[in-house]
């Protein structure tokens, strides 16, 4: 049986209101939301954008204050609050408690997930120091988070220290799986060049703990030596191959949620309607 199901990042949904989002997201038949929680970085009047301003406007800042209307809203649409999408690093103590208080205030009995990233790589330094350094801070927010009964989640992405499976899993080795897991990130690793899936999925283990799915393609730039670039795209469109991957997944028993991330231009309500219907075409959700 395939328990699989179907969120949604609103990171993607800078356009919508907090009860439209959540209204939205039953209508199109989705089963959970991962909230974007971040400072506003757009200006007052500034046209909404994924990166910038958001309607919805949940941040560190008054997370607290709107917990009861987050859950007010889940418990209306029966939508889950999976996980939270913050710009948080694991050594910064204060902001990762906040954000875990925070978990906790919107639902007591089963806190959503907390992105909690490390230190990008920089390349002037040795690479092994800053991952020794980098596993030992996501080790100290798990430590951390574990009072809250909160799991900590590493996002594997382009520009980190892990950015592939196998290596995620060398950066969680050891931790409590109840407290520490891995974003699966199909967009951004393929960006990176995407290793064997099921080998990367056995690898993680009891780690492999939520995912983002979502297309990502290159596209050339032609010159005298062609310049190549990535961008987002609707995930029937990446390099991807999305239908092998839900079959690996099957394979290594995951049961968790696979979150649509499209950052591509086009209708937002369209982009959640026709990828998630395709999604449950094959066989994804309730």
């Amino acid at each position: 049986m395939n328990d699989m199901r179907l969120c949604v990042t609103s990171v993607m949904l800078p356009r919508w209101t907090l009860d439209e989002t959540f209204d939205r997201l039953r209508e199109a038949g989705f089963d959970g939301l991962e909230l974007r929680v971040r400072p506003d970085a757009g200006k007052p009047g500034e046209a909404p954008s994924f990166w910038g301003r958001h309607v919805a406007d949940v941040s560190p800042a008054n997370v607290l204050e709107k917990a009861p209307a987050i859950r007010a809203a889940a418990a209306r649409t029966g939508i889950t609050v999976v996980a939270l999408a913050p710009w948080v690093t694991a050594a910064d103590a204060e902001a990762t408690d906040i954000l875990f208080r925070g978990a906790v205030a919107i639902d007591p009995k089963n806190p959503p997930m907390i992105r909690v990233g490390v230190a990008g790589y920089d390349r002037a330094k040795p690479y092994l120091p800053q991952f020794d350094a980098a596993r030992d801070a996501f080790a100290g927010a798990v430590k951390r988070a574990k009072p809250f009964g909160v799991k900590c989640i590493y996002e594997i992405h382009a520009g980190t220290l892990a950015m592939s499976a196998t290596r995620a899993s060398a950066l969680l080795a050891g931790l409590d799986p109840r407290h520490a897991g891995a974003i699966y990130d199909i967009p951004n690793m393929s960006r990176v060049g995407l290793e064997d899936t099921r080998q990367g999925m056995e690898a993680l283990g009891p780690y492999l703990a939520h995912c983002h799915i979502g297309g990502s393609r290159p596209v050339v730039k032609p010159g005298e030596r062609d310049e190549w670039s990535w961008e987002f795209c609707d995930l029937r469109r990446g390099i991807a191959n999305i239908p092998a991957i839900l079959d690996d997944f099957r394979h290594v028993g995951y049961g968790g949620w696979l979150s649509l991330e499209d950052f591509s231009p086009g209708d937002d309500g369209v982009k959640i309607r026709e990828q998630g219907a395709w999604l449950k075409s094959l066989g994804v959700g309730s």
